[in-house]
Parts: C-alpha cells; structure tokens; sequence
C-alpha cells in the first residue's frame, strides 16, 4: 500500500469510527436519510453520493447541531477522496470551528497536510487529536507516518508501538511498524511486523511485499518469490511486486518468468525507468542485444543520473563490439557511483579492449579491487591491462589470482597461457590454451579482435 492509499484508509476508519459512536448515541428513526447517506463510506455509492448527501443535510438545516460538525468532517472525507483538499480542508476548518474537541477533525486535517508534504503541521494536528482522544490508535498511526516521512524512526517506532498498545488488531500499524525497522537496518523485527500484519489482515497486499522485500534482502529468495508472488495474486496491477518478483526470477536466471511481470508492469506505467533497465537486463542476458539497447536506452533517457541504467548500456555496447560507445557509459556510471566495483572493472575493461589509456585502465581496476579485493573478473581485467603493457610477471599473478578464485574463469586461462607461450613454456601453454577453448570454443578469436594472439 503507498503512502497515499494508507492515509485514505486512515480518513475511512476515522469516519467510520466517529458516525458508529454518534448513530449509537442518538434514535435512528429521527435521522435524516441525507444525514445517514452522510455517514461511513459503506452508507454512500461513491465519493460524489456521501458529498451529495452531506451538503443535503447541511442545506436542510435539520442537522442537529451536536452532530453539525461530523457532518462538515465526513464531507471533507469525500472530498479528500476526491483528491480535492482544498473543499476538504475548509470542511475540517468548519468542524473543528463548531466544535474544537473533534479529535477525529483534527487527525483528518493532519492527513491533508501530510499529503501536502507539510509534515510538521500533520504533526501538529495529530498530536491535538491524541491529547483530546489519549486511545485515538489511528491518530498515533497516523504521526507515526508523519514522522516517518521526516525520518525521524524513533519517534515514529514509539508511535506505532503506542497504536498497537492501544489496538493490538491494528494492522496498519504492524506493517508501517516494519517499515521503520526497515529503516533501521533490522530486517528480522520488520519481517516479524509484517507477518503480524498479514495475519490480521490475510488479504495485506502491501505487507506481502513488503516482507517480499526484506526476505530478499536477506538473500531468501524462495520466500520472498512466494510474497511478491502472492501480493501480485491479491492485485495483478501492483506494480512495485511485479517488479520485484521480476528481480528474482531475473536472479534465479528465469528470463521468461520475468519478461511476463515486466512486460506487465510495463504496460502498467511505460516511463518506470528502474523497470525499464531491469527488462534491457534480461534482454541481455537473453542475447537479445537490439531489444536490450532499445530498453536501456530509454532507461537512461528517463533517468539520465542512474548508474545502474547506465553501466547495463555500457555492456550492450561492450557486447556489441562498440567500446568507443561502452567507456563514456561506464565512465559517467562510476561518477554516479563512485562505490561500484563493477562499474570501475567495467570501464577497466573496456578501455584496455580499445587499447587507448592503459594507464587510466590499469587505476580503474586498482580502484575495483580497493574496493573489492578478490574479485576474480577484475583480476582478470587487470592482468590483460598487463598483458597489452607488456608487463607478463605481474599480468601472469593476477591470472593466477584469478584463476584460484575461479578455476573456469575462460578468459584468464586462455590468457595465461598466451603468457607462458611468451615466457617459453610450451606444454603449459598449451594446456592452458586448450582448457580455455573447451570451455569458450571462440575464445581465440574473441583474443585475436583484442589484439592478442
């Protein structure tokens, strides 16, 4: 559930909570029907009936006036649904002129604002409703909210926390609970707080994917499939689970599993950029270059600052055979993030490839192992740095680094044995050579457009 969708529950609750409390304090059969069409959303068709409704009862002037400022309140609830927030902010305003210990005024008056994205007036406002209402669980919820979107998490956890003491049935606060151990880095109690909420409320499709994610995070891939997978079966448009089911199944190498979700999500909203780079992702790995360019190509026109849209580009060009094209790709996506070792080894590569700046291609790979000090493909990167140098000791190390870490790594072992064929050593050039065409018949040729035979 996004922000938005929780803060339209909170106004339906609240209006519910409040017309149930005053309906049972008063004769049905003396009530108005615009009055009664006026109250929870379960009593008008639409957004349009309840303000319909409620201006009729508020003309009508047969409103008693104890029960005036509900009325103006469940109107700006409507209004709210609308998105209209203007009318509905004016409706608070009245409610709470009529009468100032409305709580449930001042709660829904908070939510304005915090959809406005003025989170220290919702603050405000929620706060007037927990001191005029101490057991109002939802205002809590609700400035927990507030106080999430400031990052403030403790504040927020102690809010949530105070919701469930109140309603320990309150789902929403179990899943916005999780959220902010999230936050925190405390990936086991937020999973516990999702798995709370699911229980409450089976159908909590935000909660699945929520726990989706952590579940991912923590490398449990098969369950966070069965939660994103589930979040999906609750809403087949939720865009955020059929992105990270994608995620997994592009990881578990289910390239056609995860083309389907993408292709959904996708037709859903075109111009998601991260969706958009994730499917070129899958093209690639699917040796569908064309269509894997054209993905990230808009990926990157869409989000001009994402390392990620920009650095799977570079490889397409790699693949491609265009590393005039690659480098730029990897040297603007190692600007954006500069914490990559990936990216640095990318660049490493691509600009030993093309044969132009060694120098800058050998610091590139140094800066990828400062940052990752065993990672075999950048070891392998650098010993062909070496190897176009001219420099066969240290190029044959890193090979031999390289190959310790990853004994099929093709490359290194063809590598290497074009070395010991420099340094003279026939028989083990030659078993190297022929390990490395077993693995890769191409591998020689693939050398020989490098420059290596």
């Amino acid at each position: 559930m996004s922000r938005s969708d929780m803060r339209r529950l909170l106004h339906a609750i609240g209006a519910f909570v409040v017309m149930t409390a005053l309906l049972a304090a008063s004769a049905p059969a003396q009530q108005p029907q615009a009055e009664a069409s006026c109250g929870s959303r379960g009593s008008a068709p639409s957004a349009e009936a309840a303000i319909s409704a409620c201006t009729a009862a508020i003309e009508s002037g047969k409103v008693p006036s104890g029960r005036l400022p509900v009325v103006y309140n469940n109107r700006g609830i409507a209004y709210a649904d609308k998105g209209d927030l203007d009318r509905a902010l004016s409706d608070y305003n009245t409610a709470i002129r009529l009468d100032p210990k409305l709580a449930i005024a001042y709660n829904n008056r908070g939510l304005v604002y915090a959809d406005r994205s003025d989170p220290d007036r919702a603050i405000a406002e929620f706060g007037e409703a927990v001191r005029l209402d101490p057991g109002f669980a939802l205002a809590f919820t609700a400035r927990g909210n507030a106080y999430f979107d400031k990052r403030d998490y403790e504040r927020s956890l102690a809010d949530y926390s105070e919701a469930i003491r109140i309603d320990p049935n309150l789902a929403i606060a179990f899943h916005n609970r999780g959220l902010a151990y999230r936050e925190r880095g405390d990936a086991d109690r937020a999973i516990a707080d999702y798995s709370e909420a699911i229980r409450l409320d089976p159908a909590y499709r935000d909660a699945f994917n929520n726990r989706g994610l952590a579940y991912r995070r923590k490398g449990d891939l098969e369950r966070a499939l069965a939660d994103y997978s589930e979040a999906v079966r609750l809403d087949s448009n939720f865009l955020a689970a059929l992105g990270g089911r994608a995620a997994i199944f592009e990881e578990k190498q289910d390239y056609v599993g995860a083309l389907a979700d993408l292709d959904r999500a996708l037709a859903l909203q075109p111009d998601h950029a991260a969706n958009r780079n994730l499917r070129g992702r899958v093209y690639y790995a699917m040796g569908n270059l064309d269509r894997a360019l054209a993905d990230l190509n808009e990926a990157v026109r869409l989000d001009p600052k994402s390392a990620a849209a920009l650095a799977s580009r570079g490889l397409v060009f790699e693949s491609k055979g265009d590393f005039a094209r690659a480098v730029p790709d990897f040297k603007e996506a190692s600007r954006l993030a500069p914490g990559d070792a990936v990216v640095w080894n990318s660049r490493c590569w691509a600009q030993a490839v093309v044969g132009q700046k060694l120098p800058q291609a050998l610091a590139d790979c140094n800066e990828s192992l400062r940052l990752a000090p065993d990672a075999a493909d950048t070891l392998d990167s650098r010993g062909f740095v070496y190897l176009k140098l001219g420099d066969l000791d240290k190029s044959l190390a890193d090979y031999n680094d390289a190959l310790r870490l990853n004994p099929r790594l093709v490359s290194s072992l063809y590598g290497r044995g074009v070395i010991k064929a420099r340094k003279g050593d026939s028989a083990g050039a030659n078993a190297d050579l022929a390990a490395a065409i077993a693995l890769r018949p191409t591998i020689a040729d693939e050398f020989a457009v490098y420059g290596i035979k």
